[in-house]
């Protein structure tokens, strides 16, 4: 068979593809910490439509979870034996995150609907769209009797919007996957399919605490003003990590390093009152050549001068750290067979770049595997009135087609 015969089997499907996604979203999966009950009715549901699709081998690892009403978060894997000893896999996630206003959304967030070729709900581009192109595009092989040149496995996760305890990193402890192997993780991507991420920035969340002392508004001499601290704090430690951390790498957009204060909390309810306390914090995304530790090093630095000038105590403490992993080379196997497989299907120069973090690539990075972020989105991920492409759907469907079946397609 050859390609373009295997691509226009995939376009066939399309009708069942957008159907099949379209019923998926309408089974909501958010996690416990967003307030959602997890990803057990949407887990069962792909796993029998793998089951109705022709899959064979569908195995359901689950991760015990006590915050969740079944006590269990779901992973699937589902496995296609190629012609050769290699490992192909693509890693996609079930669970999204929750609506945010309801007000925003022109259609119901859990309710997907397709309109002008675009397919509207929450998780259609954060990761259903991609999980369902992997699927189809596996399909369109066993349709059509072609075997895939490596050994396929489709992962869906569970947990990824929270921090992947009870998915990949649950699968990681269970030897599933190993050196040598080829991964692909469609978490990132461009409208026009073309970049390709072969590297993450370290990620750093960071809970700032100021201690002052509290006083009436008044008299504002007899206690520390922890928000005016605060403010001077976190416009120092800005300055001067932008100043230490200065390199750039053409491969991430921005190329720089980002030092950016974000959250802010209350202080209290009232204005005639010099707060004593005041938190806020940071989100930090690092370039790989830095190290996270010569970063906290600098803000604690800073810190300590601030202690000092102002006698107010500040508290540094990590809310999320990820280092970044080693890159994946742009000469890698993996890059050139997607390479190929994108050329075949998309009027676009594929081209590698860096993101400013995290997917669940970086994890098999650190293992030592090849692996890289790829699809075609309309980058609308977590707001409201999320959508997905028809066109993108079935397009990285024949991608997946061209890349599972390798040399044995012509």
């Amino acid at each position: 068979m050859d390609s373009t015969k295997l691509m226009k089997a995939v376009a066939a499907g399309e009708k069942e593809m957008v159907e099949s996604l379209c019923t998926m979203l309408r089974i909501r999966a958010v996690g416990p910490e967003s307030g959602g009950r997890g990803e057990a009715e949407r887990g069962e549901h792909l796993a029998s439509l793998a089951s109705k699709l022709g899959f064979k081998s569908v195995v359901v690892l689950e991760s015990k979870d006590p915050k969740v009403p079944t006590g269990k978060r779901p992973n699937i894997i589902i496995k296609l034996k190629g012609t050769s000893n290699r490992n192909l896999w693509v890693v996609t996630h079930m669970d999204t995150v929750p609506e945010g206003d309801l007000s925003a959304w022109k259609y119901p967030p859990f309710d997907a609907k397709v309109v002008d070729g675009k397919i509207y709900g929450r998780g259609s581009e954060d990761n259903g769209q991609e999980l369902m192109a992997s699927l189809f595009g596996l399909r369109a092989l066993v349709k059509a009797g072609v075997t895939p040149e490596c050994n396929i496995g489709l992962v869906f996760v569970s947990d990824e919007e929270h921090g992947n305890t009870h998915g990949i990193e649950f699968l990681f402890a269970k030897d599933i996957f190993k050196k040598g192997d080829l991964v692909v993780v469609p978490d990132h991507g461009q409208p026009d399919g073309a970049a390709i991420s072969v590297v993450e920035k370290s990620i750093a969340w960071i809970n700032v605490e100021v201690i002052g002392r509290q006083t009436h508004g008044s008299t504002p001499e007899k206690g520390i003003n922890a928000l005016e601290v605060a403010s001077r704090y976190m416009i120092a430690a800005v300055d001067r990590l932008r100043n230490q951390f200065p390199m750039t790498d053409a491969l991430f957009e921005p190329p720089v390093s980002t030092f950016s204060p974000t959250k802010c909390d209350s202080n209290g309810p009232n204005i005639n009152t010099v707060p004593g306390r005041q938190e806020f914090s940071f989100d930090f995304r690092v370039l790989p050549e830095y190290k996270l530790d010569d970063v906290m090093a600098v803000l604690r630095e800073t810190a300590d001068e601030f202690e000092k000038s102002s006698g107010a105590k500040i508290n540094l403490t990590f809310l999320q750290r990820a280092d970044a992993a080693p890159r994946t080379s742009t000469d890698s196997e993996i890059v050139k067979r997607l390479t190929t497989a994108i050329k075949k299907v998309k009027p676009v120069v594929p081209h590698p770049v860096g993101i400013g973090g995290g997917t669940c690539a970086a994890p098999f990075r650190r293992l030592g595997i090849e692996a890289v972020a790829w699809s075609t989105i309309p980058e609308t991920a977590h707001d409201a009135n999320e959508y997905a492409n028809v066109a993108d759907l079935v397009a990285d469907a024949q991608v997946y087609a061209l890349l599972f079946a390798g040399k044995n397609v012509e």
